[in-house]
């Protein structure tokens, strides 16, 4: 009978382990920075998050060091997303503590409750496409739970104008009416924290043309001379108008790998009905001149103007 009953013991010990080793784990991997994050099942699609807590990442290529920084603090709320000023006209592209909204929902993104656009699911990253000037913008969650989720956020190379740099953000979200304390990732081994990030001081000709006005003198455009005395205002950060008529986009940037600047001029029907490109002196503002640049189609790079502009306000 004792034999019997060690027997069934045994057998019953046997099965516990064998249905406790096949108990499935909700776990599913993810890789950032080199490092293995984890992430429960909870669903990122069909909530509303909001923005709770903000860094960013910058990584100096000239020198390799590495330093991460807060977004936000008791004196900061609203920062753009382009740390060096670089204006793109893509709303998304600011984001405010405790006011920006994401919704995620079969395949259309909505931005603080108002504005959509198309959203592609592939291999965990999200991207936002048909923004303006034909950008998207790529989400890749790194850490899901029910109380918040983390991501990272426009991974950008960009140049203050002396210095070359590799920066993205990374963001946690909570749910709406919700809070979480402590919810941001540990900061990555290798990395040394900064501080608050602030914005490299004067704007002017670094990194917009807000306030300036130009006249289009000429152009060359298969080989024929065009003399159009076109005015062109720069009214804000990112808006200009051609001879004060309907505002359009321009953006104006560095370029990696030397002292140039990018000049991006959508709509310069100036020239020909599509957006332009070109690279400019770093200095061109101060100068007051633009000769002979050339500018592509950002569409059909084939399509080349060469453009001169004066500077009269």
């Amino acid at each position: 009978m004792r034999k019997i009953f060690n027997i069934l013991s045994v057998s019953l010990f046997l099965v516990t382990i064998f249905f406790s080793s096949c108990k499935k784990e909700e776990i599913i991997p993810t890789i950032d920075n080199n490092n293995v994050i984890t992430q429960n099942d909870a669903p990122f699609e069909g909530v509303l998050w909001v923005l709770s807590e903000g860094r960013v990442y910058v990584e100096n290529m000239d020198d390799q060091t590495k330093t991460v920084y807060d977004y936000f603090d008791a004196n900061t709320n609203e920062v753009y997303t382009h740390i060096f000023g670089v204006n793109t006209n893509v709303q998304m592209d600011t984001i405010k503590q405790n006011f920006t909204s994401w919704y995620f929902q079969d395949g259309t993104f909505t931005l603080n409750g108002g504005d959509t656009w198309d959203y592609t699911l592939y291999n965990g990253t999200y991207s936002v496409i048909g923004l303006p000037g034909g950008t998207s913008r790529p989400i890749t969650p790194t850490h899901i739970s029910d109380e918040s989720v983390t991501v990272i956020f426009h991974d950008a190379y960009e140049s203050d104008g002396n210095t070359n740099y590799n920066y993205y953000s990374e963001l946690t979200f909570v749910p709406a009416g919700g809070s979480c304390s402590n919810c941001q990732p540990n900061i990555p081994y290798g990395w040394t924290y900064g501080g608050v990030w602030q914005s490299p001081s004067g704007n002017g000709s670094d990194t917009n043309l807000e306030g300036t006005r130009w006249v289009v003198t000429r152009y060359l455009s298969s080989f024929a001379n065009v003399y159009p005395d076109d005015t062109l205002d720069f009214i804000s950060p990112n808006q200009y108008t051609i001879n004060g008529g309907t505002p359009r986009s321009y953006t104006l940037s560095g370029v990696i790998g030397n002292n140039m600047k990018s000049l991006d001029l959508y709509g310069f029907n100036t020239v020909g009905p599509s957006d332009y490109s070109g690279q400019v002196s770093q200095t061109f503002v101060d100068d007051g001149f633009i000769n002979n640049v050339e500018f592509h189609d950002m569409f059909d790079v084939a399509t080349k103007v060469r453009v001169w502009m004066e500077r009269i306000q």
